[in-house]
């Protein structure tokens, strides 16, 4: 059951009321609770006449056995007659323990007999009076178990209807501070232009000639947002380099990583003093990887709690000046806006999943289902008694419908 549409109705509870009680009373003409020892008992002695028939059946179909397979249908036969013994006895003790009836036990007596006088067809019409109850007690257990699982389902989708009216309620009393929430709204809003104007202002950094970039590095000491940066005697060292191979001091840092993979031959063209390429860039590759890669870094990480990388791009970053302003300004009251911007948050998604259902029509189902909960344990009228006593042709009448419902038949 997933909702009120697929609920069971009334007519379907009775329906299975009344088939559960006709079962019932054709169980308690039995012997309600002697009809598992019963079951029991029968179900031994089918397995005993099925081994017994194939047995008999192997016996036919050979012609002139060896002595080998003779002396094994013999023992076989004796061990059969042994455990058909043994049945009579179980079936006397179950009679003197009354746990069966009397006309149940004469009745396995007589197909004992039956089949230890070689009468099998008549054994197994005999037998047939026991499969009916056998077949009596599944179709009753069914029936139980089918009530139970609706019953179940109709708990379940009580509890849900429960739980989204009690919501709905918790809901419409909930409120929250809007001012706190607009104004942790806009520092989230002004945090995502601070990252934004990040990226553009390394976008930038990339773009420029390493030469160029390395002035801008120790002007603005970049050195104190990024470990990988060198320190001034590096930053001189290649500085010096870059104005004597300007070819190099051209390239962006992207570029000049492309150099990195070149053999000595190759490299020796474009400098000739391959070992002096190597000790001053190569020996900082690390570092002109991390500017290839600043935008993926930690590098100036937006973070309105870091007051130095927030005065760095107040300063520095172009178009950044307001915007850390207004961070500034918003967050003053931080942790206690972002609290109510986040229970805001939670109570706007789950109004709108609750917003699908209508409280009065919620409340018209739970009042149907308590309904029908209650047809459950309702006892059966005199008049429902009486309909499933008409007609009393035999054991199992009047409920092979409901046998085919209950497999899954037309």
């Amino acid at each position: 059951m997933t909702g009120a549409n697929q609920m069971i109705s009334a007519e379907e509870i009775s329906g299975l009321k009344k088939a559960h009680h006709a079962l019932e009373e054709r169980m308690e003409k039995i012997g309600k609770g002697r009809c598992s020892a019963i079951i029991k008992l029968s179900g031994m002695l089918e397995g005993l006449i099925a081994d017994i028939e194939s047995t008999l059946e192997k016996e036919k179909k050979m012609w002139n056995p060896a002595v080998i397979t003779r002396v094994k249908l013999a023992k076989k036969g004796i061990k059969f007659a042994k455990e058909l013994n043994y049945f009579e006895m179980w079936v006397a003790t179950e009679l003197k323990k009354g746990s069966i009836p009397e006309d149940s036990g004469k009745r396995f007596m007589s197909i004992v007999k039956l089949v230890k006088a070689d009468k099998m067809p008549a054994a197994k019409e005999e037998f047939g009076h026991f499969e009916e109850i056998i077949e009596l007690s599944k179709a009753y257990e069914r029936a139980g178990e089918e009530l139970k699982e609706q019953e179940k389902a109709l708990m379940r989708e009580q509890l849900r209807i429960e739980k989204a009216l009690a919501e709905m309620s918790a809901l419409e009393k909930e409120t929250v501070d809007l001012e706190k929430v607009r104004r942790h709204g806009g520092l989230l809003e002004n945090l995502e232009r601070l990252r934004e104007a990040r990226a553009a202002y390394i976008r930038s950094m990339l773009s420029k000639p390493v030469a160029e970039l390395l002035g801008d590095a120790e002007e603005n000491s970049l050195g104190d947002y990024c470990s990988a940066f060198p320190g001034k005697e590096g930053m001189a060292e290649m500085r010096a380099f870059f104005s004597e191979y300007p070819a190099f001091g051209r390239c962006s840092a992207g570029q000049l990583c492309e150099f990195f993979g070149y053999s000595e031959k190759k490299l020796s063209h474009i400098c000739p003093e391959t070992s002096k390429f190597r000790r001053i860039v190569m020996g900082n590759r690390n570092f002109f990887e991390a500017v290839r890669s600043l935008e993926q870094t930690a590098f100036l990480a937006v973070d309105d709690e870091d007051e130095k990388a927030m005065d760095f791009y107040a300063e520095r970053v172009e178009g950044a000046q307001g915007i850390v302003g207004r961070i500034r300004e918003l967050g003053k009251e931080k942790h206690s806006d972002r609290e109510e911007y986040e229970k805001n948050g939670r109570i706007e998604k789950r109004r709108e999943e609750l917003s699908k259902y209508s409280k009065r029509d919620l409340e018209a189902q739970l009042a149907e289902v308590r309904h029908l909960l209650e047809l459950f344990h309702s006892s059966p009228s005199e008049e429902d008694a009486k309909e499933t006593d008409g007609g009393k042709p035999g054991l199992l009448s009047g409920f092979g419908s409901f046998l085919k419902k209950l497999s899954g038949g037309p």
